[in-house]
């Protein structure tokens, strides 16, 4: 198991990288803002949330239970991170068929 330092730091930096992708997205002229704003709070809003769930882990005295948690939550993480990812791309995609 990873320690939570650890784990805040990656979400951290994750988040941190998909937040500055979309800061560059938003310089091309042609692409929707209002699209970019809503992706940017979803970033902010999964930081948060993700954050809170590291810090209160279920289970504290059975150890199997706390490594199944932190897994979950790796896996829950990564899986939203990609959903943002892809609609990161759609919007680009959207901008270049116009």
């Amino acid at each position: 198991m990873a320690k939570r330092r650890d784990l805040k730091k990656a979400v951290d930096y994750l988040s941190g990288e998909l937040m500055m992708e979309t800061l560059l997205y938003s310089l091309q002229p042609e692409i929707d803002k209002a699209g970019l704003e809503a992706i940017m709070a979803r970033i902010c809003s999964m930081s948060a949330e993700f954050r809170g769930r590291i810090q209160r882990p279920a289970g504290n005295a059975n150890k199997q239970l706390v490594k199944q948690y932190y897994k979950k939550i790796r896996e829950d993480f990564d899986a939203e991170a990609d959903k943002i990812c892809t609609e990161l791309m759609s919007l680009n995609k959207e901008r270049s068929e116009n």
